[in-house]
């Protein structure tokens, strides 16, 4: 015992806040599974749908706040690759819940899903990763830790970086832009042969990806400096008697809400762009933005605490498992149910994605000026996007 407190009760005291998290979505989930408060919403007017959205995106964002401090103290159990990677495989079950569910009971749109996914390369590689990088390069400036040295913040592992680079910069270009210069068909798609072959190879190569990252490779993706150790304004780090399990739990309950939440949210942002005749694209959006919250907040800390490989492990992890992974359950889906699907990007998008890949080319160190011009494209295409 510890001031007269069993220990049971006092591992009970530290995990209130979280319960009290778990307790808030466990009560709107049931709202929306046992009341027709979902069909009211839907049924309503544009004010109505808006504030449905902005009440239900607000839940969103403190049980995403959960999930991403569960996921950093995974990684600082676990280590890495190893914590970033259940974030990742966190996310990209939120983001095909979102995506199929929408495709299965929402109206017939075959871009819907190569908007989500483009829209979800461009908020993590330009606005989330940019913003990572303007943090690193600010710290660099105010530092005064005696125990790394100050350019030690914006190193980044270049062997990492450089397999997400290539699997990214290859697998976004075969999905994305390759089938609008295809003789395979008419339409920003390929025919169903050449769809099992993406299909396959898609998989296989994110198996091999994950095979390497975790095995013999795993050392391509740590910090090139060591941090200090663990961290110490963690009120958990010393309390965690459950190990990585109860974190595990923790974040798979959380997460198990929120994909919940987040399929009646997609059907809300569809009903609504609709309603407000608002571009399609928007849809698309939106659902990556929900989709990316999680991971959004956990780089952000890991960036904040000087972990910036640890910020880019989940950021492109996160891309590289959305190009790899939705696109056959995409295509099969599609395929399933008769619903047309077309990946290939239109021409201007095309270009920035190319700007964007030519702009993340792997350097031995982050550049503030680099941060600047990622969050400069990732503006220039949210613009785009809405007129």
């Amino acid at each position: 015992m510890e001031d007269g407190c069993p220990p049971a009760l006092r591992r009970l005291r530290l995990l209130l806040p979280e319960l009290a998290t778990l307790s808030l979505g466990a009560g709107v989930l049931a709202l929306l599974s046992f009341t027709r408060t979902l069909e009211w919403l839907l049924a309503g007017n544009a004010s109505t749908i808006v504030l449905g959205l902005i009440a239900l995106g607000g839940v969103v964002v403190v049980l995403s706040l959960q999930v991403a401090r569960q996921a950093e103290l995974l990684a600082e159990e676990l280590g890495e690759p190893f914590g970033t990677l259940v974030l990742t495989g966190s996310v990209i079950v939120i983001e095909l819940a979102l995506i199929g569910s929408t495709m299965l009971t929402g109206e017939s749109n075959p871009t819907l899903a190569r908007d989500s996914m483009f829209s979800v390369l461009m908020v993590a590689l330009t606005g989330i990763t940019g913003l990572c990088m303007g943090l690193t390069s600010r710290m660099q400036k105010k530092s005064r830790d005696q125990l790394m040295r100050v350019e030690d913040l914006a190193a980044t592992n270049m062997a990492g970086a450089m397999v997400y680079y290539n699997l990214i910069g290859t697998m976004s270009v075969l999905v994305l832009i390759i089938p609008n210069f295809s003789n395979d068909t008419p339409e920003g798609n390929f025919s169903l042969p050449l769809n099992i072959v993406l299909t396959v190879t898609s998989v296989v190569v994110y198996a091999l990806f994950l095979f390497n990252q975790t095995g013999a490779y795993r050392g391509f993706f740590v910090e090139m400096f060591a941090v200090g150790g663990s961290d110490p304004e963690s009120r958990h780090h010393a309390e965690l008697e459950g190990g990585p399990w109860q974190a595990a739990a923790l974040l798979m309950a959380t997460l198990a809400i929120v994909v919940v939440i987040a399929e009646s949210m997609g059907q809300l942002i569809e009903r609504g762009v609709n309603e407000l005749n608002l571009p399609s694209s928007l849809a698309g959006i939106l659902v990556a933005m929900l989709i990316l919250l999680p991971e959004a907040f956990n780089a952000i800390q890991a960036t904040l605490k000087g972990k910036l490989q640890r910020a880019l492990n989940t950021l492109y992890g996160s891309v590289l498992s959305t190009i790899s992974l939705t696109v056959p359950a995409v295509l099969l889906i599609g395929e399933a149910t008769g619903t047309k699907v077309i990946l290939g990007l239109e021409q201007y998008n095309m270009v920035l994605l190319t700007l964007t890949l030519f702009l993340l080319r792997p350097h031995d160190r982050v550049l503030g000026s680099e941060g600047l011009m990622l969050l400069v494209v990732f503006l220039f295409w949210f613009v785009l996007e809405l007129v």
